[in-house]
């Protein structure tokens, strides 16, 4: 018996000592009223000096950001439903500047209190609502990831093809049930060990020139941009306008997670003006590009060969199976492939690795941080099989749409509650300590009931979208078509309402004045001299009180 409650106690004490070498370091932000299961040090307010990103750090992250492979696919994708190019691309563009205007709202609140979308969450779904918004988002990073390093993977297929032509005769090992051959699990893993090992480096001048070189190649092969087959397409204008609208609903869903990421990149702004004018104009003019790319090549090919090639890593086999001798070519059409996939790997780092370390790092705040949060993403992004997402066209644009549809009530939520309920007035101390009496107390339980009831109108359009059991009516089919935008406009309207019905029950006297606090907050950090990240910080816990 004093045998077994001596192993007990070793057992009981090894397990305590892995449990605090996995403890990630904490904050020592706050020094009352708060706990390590609500704040380390990825998820504390980014203290002044930390808040480097100006205007132009902004515009040129967001021109890096929409030169990638995503943003070209999304318009390749379009022509393979049967617009013509400039239909295609006038639905991304019109979906990618109204898009921009979200993305810059839900960023404002991170400008003002530079906390990350985890702690924004908080103050419309609650302390422990949260969760279920930071959960949401996390899962969608996790597919996103593994759609994107499978992308990467296949353009490096090709550059190992430019590199050793043998390479194209590598036998399939494995079983057709897998739904990947040997090749394009290796060029995946190859992507998967880059991305992990290293950088952010996709460099939009180098992506921009590799976009151009492709581009220019396909027009001088198609004799110019003019399609003439397309003319003698002739859809009715009842088709034509619902293909339309779901070419739209696909270009909300290539940037939708934009409007929830944008809080983790807007917490290091300088100044909210920043994150504002870096953006508004530069990522739909950034966008635009690639995305015009996309149409124009998938146009030309469907010209060329009788069906559009809409994915980079077929545009750049095709162009590869043109030049099996021309050693000059081939390493031209390395540089290009290899840019794209370096540019996605780039691109996932910021939009799917960063966020879901910051998810992670609030759900489990005493044993994970961003770093660690990034190195789960990649493994669990190989589990999801990837390559399924990305068989044609239509089934990468029911992903989108899904894509788009799932975060769109989050997205809407954020937005109406900072600047129609708290009207921008949040006292940040209280999204740290989770006690009784603080802004958000444990659950908002209007935020999840909302998200559910917004979801339901286009839900059996999203499963017929990515099932084939599914049987639907035509008009439910052509709902989907709408998923993004109604979607978000039917959680924004509801979650209004629902404090119109019931207002809330305020905790504290706070001048109503829009963001009267942060403007408080600035004020009190201005006049201190910055000693360390403790001071400015723990000013905030005495906002409270002065107001």
């Amino acid at each position: 018996m004093v045998q077994f409650r001596w192993l007990q106690s070793v057992q009981r004490i090894r397990w305590d000592r892995l449990k605090d070498s996995l403890r990630v370091p904490q904050g020592q932000l706050f020094t009352e009223g708060t706990s390590t299961q609500w704040i380390n040090q990825d998820l504390a307010p980014t203290p002044p000096e930390e808040r480097k990103w100006n205007l132009w750090t902004f515009a040129a992250f967001w021109t890096a950001h929409a030169s990638d492979a995503t943003a070209w696919t999304a318009g390749s994708a379009t022509v393979a439903l049967g617009l013509t190019w400039w239909q295609a691309w006038l639905a991304l563009n019109v979906a990618h500047i109204i898009g921009t205007i979200l993305i810059v709202a839900n960023g404002r609140m991170a400008s003002r209190y530079h906390v990350g979308f985890p702690v924004c969450a908080r103050v419309s779904w609650g302390m422990w609502g949260s969760y279920v918004a930071v959960s949401m988002r996390a899962v969608i990073c996790i597919i996103w990831n593994g759609v994107n390093t499978f992308y990467a993977g296949r353009l490096v297929d090709v550059c190992l093809q430019c590199i050793w032509p043998s390479w194209a005769l590598v036998a399939n090992t494995l079983p057709e049930s897998a739904g990947i051959t040997t090749r394009e699990l290796t060029g995946f893993l190859i992507a998967w060990f880059i991305y992990l090992k290293w950088f952010y480096i996709a460099k939009s001048v180098i992506v921009l020139t590799a976009m151009h070189g492709i581009l220019a190649w396909w027009m001088r092969k198609n004799g110019g941009v003019h399609f003439p087959s397309q003319d003698s397409n002739r859809l009715s204008g009842a088709t034509r306008g619902w293909l339309w609208m779901q070419a739209f609903n696909s270009g909300f869903g290539a940037i939708s997670s934009l409007t929830v990421n944008q809080a983790d990149i807007a917490r290091y702004a300088s100044s909210p003006s920043d994150q504002l004018w870096g953006q508004i104009f530069v990522f739909p003019l950034a966008s635009a590009l690639p995305g015009l790319f996309g149409v124009l090549v998938a146009s030309a090919s469907q010209e060329m060969y009788g069906a559009p090639l809409w994915n980079l890593w077929d545009v750049t086999q095709k162009m590869l199976d043109q030049y099996p001798q021309n050693s000059g070519a081939r390493f031209g059409i390395f540089l290009a492939a290899g840019s794209m996939a370096l540019a996605l790997i780039g691109v996932n780092l910021a939009t799917n690795c960063l966020p879901f370390g910051s998810d992670v790092s609030a759900l489990f705040p005493k044993y994970m941080n961003i770093q660690r949060g990034q190195f789960l993403c990649c493994l669990l992004g190989l589990a999801i099989a990837p390559w399924k997402i990305l068989r044609n066209g239509t089934t990468f644009l029911a992903f989108l749409a899904g894509y788009g549809y799932w975060l769109a009530p989050v997205a809407a939520i954020l937005f109406v509650d900072y600047f129609c309920i708290q009207h921008g007035n949040i006292v940040t101390a209280e999204l740290y300590n989770g006690k009784a009496g603080g802004l958000p107390q444990g659950w908002n339980i209007r935020a999840p009931i909302v998200t559910v009831l917004a979801l339901v109108p286009c839900l059996p359009g999203f499963a017929w979208s990515i099932s084939d059991t599914v049987d639907i009516s035509l008009d439910a089919a052509r709902l989907s078509t709408l998923s993004f935008i109604l979607t978000y406009a039917i959680a924004a309207l509801m979650y209004w309402a629902s404090y119109r019905i019931w207002p809330k029950t305020p905790t504290t006297q706070i001048n109503q004045h829009f963001e009267f606090l942060a403007n408080a907050v600035d004020e009190e950090e201005v006049s201190i001299e910055l000693v360390d990240i403790e001071k400015p910080l723990s000013d905030k816990l005495s906002i409270r009180e002065s107001v």
